[in-house]
């Protein structure tokens, strides 16, 4: 075991590792800053260059990549109040009205910090319990997996301050909106109206920008064409912001600590994701909080926990995929396609034959984060003033990035359709004050739940 241990600290070591670990950051980091990409585009479109690369170059690359990509989202999260990735929208919740404080650096900071502590948390979880956890991961059933949601279900009446009856309503909406497509279990069909876009259930980039992007970008256009997201100055912004955000990440070092364990945890688990995390670990910094009632209105432990969570689920995830060769998420599933087109059949011999190289990809995810997180925090009062372009120039081209990114989902201009109708419901939902993040949550959840359910009542 040490021998393989030293043998991976050796790969790391060496500086064509570094080059193929900060390429992988780079482009990380860039595609989850356009909302509608991120990681897992990257990660397929890097997939057929596998062919012809050693595993020891190929994998940092991905690895490296899949672990920043939720940082690159948070940026355009926090700013412009449009998620990167939709496992950004929690930190969305209070990065944007911090922004439109004028406390867009320190959001930034929070949230740059917060995937720091997160991620490098995690793959100390992931080294230390490595043979620890899989045993207890294994024996995981259907009826687990049923409690485990109805966990994160509990959390919808929690997500904001319109008051619980308003979000359970909204959560309740969500849970009929996964109604809509094929049951997988069963191969019924139901709501689809014979379209055949929607077989497969509602996609959840074209949902996630009509709730989210689409409503901040109609108001901020109504204040006129010199109207800005925020009263930020030249001035107001400078590194002791961007600092402040990073120690009220030291202040609430505990709270970043449980919601990496949330996100280790979710990441572990197939098939559940980094939507449903977040999500549990903002409830949990708000059930936590003196003053619950001040998330959603820019409570800075509202970008901690969900931040530190997004990026500890990705040392689960991989965790996962290499010792059991089941994938833990999108990422992970591409991932797995790469190790065995490279001849390396993930499942438990990658704690054992390949030990070495299963020790230091996880190690890379730590020190992609690292990297991720010099690259980006000397650049985030200039990212900041972002918030001070006048709505005449910003709102064109969000709605340009919102409309391309919910095509290159899918190349269907049938969810630019969609991006339509849900642009509409969450100015509604906006107006009204109803909840469209408890609306998410059980639309996510949903489906899973019928699933796992339905499994448990056949067994």
């Amino acid at each position: 075991m040490l021998e393989s241990i030293f043998t991976g600290l050796g790969y790391l070591l060496e500086p064509a590792t570094w080059g193929w670990i900060l390429g992988g950051t780079l482009l990380g980091l860039v595609l989850g800053i356009i909302p509608g990409l991120g990681s897992l585009i990257g990660m397929a479109l890097f997939l057929p260059f596998t062919f012809k690369l050693d595993i020891m170059q190929a994998m940092p690359f991905m690895v490296a990549l899949s672990a920043v990509g939720f940082t690159g989202g948070s940026i355009t999260a926090v700013l412009l109040g449009v998620p990167g990735d939709a496992s950004n929208i929690a930190t969305m919740l209070d990065g944007h009205p911090m922004t439109q404080k004028g406390e867009g650096a320190r959001a930034i900071g929070a949230a740059l910090t917060a995937s720091l502590v997160g991620g490098v948390m995690a793959t100390g979880f992931a080294v230390v319990m490595m043979f620890a956890i899989m045993p207890i991961i294994m024996s995981i059933t259907s009826r687990e997996m049923v409690f485990i949601i109805l966990i994160g279900l509990a959390f919808i009446s929690m997500l904001g301050n319109e008051g619980r009856v308003k979000s359970l309503i909204s959560g309740c909406l969500g849970l009929m909106l996964s109604c809509i497509g094929m049951v997988m279990v069963s191969g019924e069909v139901r709501f689809t109206f014979d379209q055949a876009f929607l077989f497969e259930g509602l996609p959840i980039v074209p949902v996630c920008f009509g709730l989210f992007a689409v409503p901040p970008m109609v108001e901020l256009a109504m204040k006129g064409s010199e109207g800005t997201i925020s009263n930020v100055t030249i001035t107001s912004l400078s590194i002791k912001d961007t600092l402040k955000g990073a120690w009220d990440v030291l202040r609430n070092k505990f709270l970043c600590l449980r919601c990496a364990i949330i996100g280790y945890f979710f990441g572990i688990l197939p098939g559940v994701g980094a939507n449903a995390a977040v999500f549990l670990a903002y409830g949990h910094a708000k059930a936590t909080d003196k003053k619950p009632e001040s998330f959603g209105t820019g409570n800075v432990r509202g970008v901690i926990g969900p931040e530190s969570c997004n990026n500890a689920k990705e040392s689960g995830s991989w965790l996962t995929t290499f010792a059991l060769g089941v994938p833990g998420s999108s990422t992970g599933a591409i991932g797995l396609g790469a190790l065995m087109m490279m001849g390396i059949m993930p499942g438990p011999g990658m704690l054992t034959e390949h030990l070495d190289i299963t020790f230091s990809l996880l190690m890379i995810v730590a020190l992609a984060n690292i990297v991720g997180f010099i690259i980006c925090f000397p650049l985030v009062a200039p990212l900041a003033r972002i918030a001070a372009i006048p709505s005449r120039i910003l709102v064109p081209l969000v709605f340009i990035f919102i409309v391309v990114g919910t095509y290159a989902n899918r190349s269907l201009m049938e969810d630019i359709v969609l991006l339509l109708i849900f642009s509409v419901i969450g100015l509604i939902v906006r107006r009204f004050k109803y909840n469209a993040g408890s609306m998410l949550l059980g639309y996510i959840l949903g489906t899973m739940f019928e699933n796992y359910l339905f499994i448990s009542l056949q067994i």
